[in-house]
């Protein structure tokens, strides 16, 4: 009985959480990648590692500095903003 609730919740959660990277160029996913690999964080999606993290914020603020378009500055800013919130963005 438990499953035949757990299974349609979960696919009606998985259809209507919207993954923020979705709409991120190719250019910034590679660049947070890069930035979580030297930072030494799991995972992009680990707030609680990559916001206080100088080496995650150095890195794709280089990285995006090389390659990166304003607009990929804009998306990193509000992706920042809503994941960390107050913290110092890039």
């Amino acid at each position: 009985m438990k499953l035949t609730i757990f299974f349609p919740l979960a696919a009606f959660l998985s259809l209507t959480i919207a993954d923020p990277l979705d709409d991120a160029s190719p250019v910034l996913i590679r660049c947070i990648n890069e930035a979580t690999a030297v930072s030494g964080c799991i995972s992009s999606v680990d707030s609680e590692c990559t916001c206080p993290s100088q080496a995650f914020k150095d890195t794709l603020g280089a990285c995006l500095d090389a390659c990166g378009s304003p607009e990929d500055f804009e998306v990193a800013g509000e992706l920042h903003k809503e994941r960390c919130g107050g913290s110092t963005p890039l």
